[in-house]
């Protein structure tokens, strides 16, 4: 059965409603460099991890690429898990494994069966798990957007990436809602699904959506 991760928290009760509906990880979007409705502070992305209680993770999302400054991120929000939505390098990868020693997602950016970071998706996969990440995640993007596009990317390139990283889980992202997530993990197989647009209304999570996606992944 994969895991779901939900996107978009911004308020206690968001938490709530999350954990309530069995929700494996709670990504807090942080001070990324585009327009979201719910884009944290640190303080505000601190206090609602500590609202997260034990066996659920809480999932720091940002776009940052300075490694200094991820690493303050990381120390004044203190999440479970670092997930590099920015266009970091493998060698970023290795210095923030090193000075942070905590668990990291690495994001793979793709624009149709284009990879951002070059052309050999699988292989650059191969880098960042070797320089320490531990669960690849692949997203659409777009010129101003480094992820929340709400666009598919090829289901047939996520799963070659899965077969060939395996056993690093790997975490499929973009465009995901009640309608596509059944097709998308029986193509794919991923190790969990992230969400957010598709469980978004008006800028905010949608109880309906969120309950009924997180059903829809969990029966499979």
């Amino acid at each position: 059965m994969a895991k779901v991760i939900i996107c978009g928290t911004r308020k206690k009760e968001d938490v709530d409603l999350l954990v309530e509906a069995g929700v494996d990880g709670i990504g807090l979007i942080t001070e990324v460099r585009q327009s979201i409705p719910c884009n944290l502070s640190r303080t505000q992305a601190r206090e609602l991890s500590c609202l997260i209680p034990p066996l659920i993770s809480s999932v720091l999302i940002e776009t940052e690429e300075r490694v200094d400054e991820i690493c303050h991120m990381k120390e004044e929000v203190s999440p479970d898990i670092l997930q590099l939505h920015g266009f970091n390098n493998p060698e970023d990868v290795a210095t923030l494994k090193k000075r942070l020693k905590t668990r990291i997602i690495k994001v793979l950016h793709f624009q149709g069966d284009k990879m951002a970071e070059g052309n050999d998706p699988v292989g650059y996969a191969r880098e960042c798990i070797a320089a320490g990440a531990d669960a690849i995640l692949v997203d659409s993007y777009q010129v101003d957007k480094a992820g929340a596009t709400g666009r598919m990317m090829p289901l047939s390139i996520a799963r070659e990436i899965r077969d060939k990283i395996y056993p690093t889980p790997l975490i499929l992202a973009g465009g995901l809602r009640l309608d596509n997530v059944s097709n998308a993990i029986d193509k794919v197989e991923p190790y969990a699904v992230d969400v957010f647009s598709g469980v978004i209304s008006g800028g905010y999570l949608d109880e309906g959506k969120v309950r009924q996606f997180i059903a829809k992944v969990h029966s499979k």
